[in-house]
């Protein structure tokens, strides 16, 4: 059985481009990956056991402002979190290493180069 990573990401935003490589990546490692374009199911998957890595494009529609950063935080002391972001702020970035997820990565990225970010952390770093 492979290994589960939770995707929550806007299926019709200009950012597909960069989750379609990413998937391809994920199903060569043999990863499952489920995709959610609402944040609020994709979390509550995430949480039900079984996640091993949750990667969240922080600009989905349905993200959710700060209540999905509490969110957010709470679940990375327990699943590793990948955010993907076009925010490139400092502010943003000292509360994802407050928080403890596992990279903050900003838009535009290489689909391969994430993908291989995200098959480096699926093997514990």
């Amino acid at each position: 059985m492979g290994q589960r990573v939770v995707l929550i990401a806007d299926a019709q935003g200009d950012d597909w481009g960069l989750m379609t490589p990413l998937l391809g990546a994920l199903s060569d490692v043999g990863a499952m990956t489920e995709l959610f374009t609402d944040c609020t199911a994709g979390l509550l998957s995430a949480v039900r056991g079984g996640t091993d890595l949750l990667v969240i494009d922080m600009d989905t529609p349905s993200f959710g402002g700060l209540d999905s950063l509490v969110k957010i935080g709470r679940i990375a002391s327990r699943v590793p979190v990948l955010l993907l972001s076009t925010e490139d702020s400092n502010a943003r970035r000292m509360w994802a290493v407050e928080v403890g997820v596992v990279g903050y990565v900003t838009k535009p990225v290489d689909g391969q180069a994430l993908a291989r970010f995200v098959a480096k952390v699926l093997r514990g770093y």
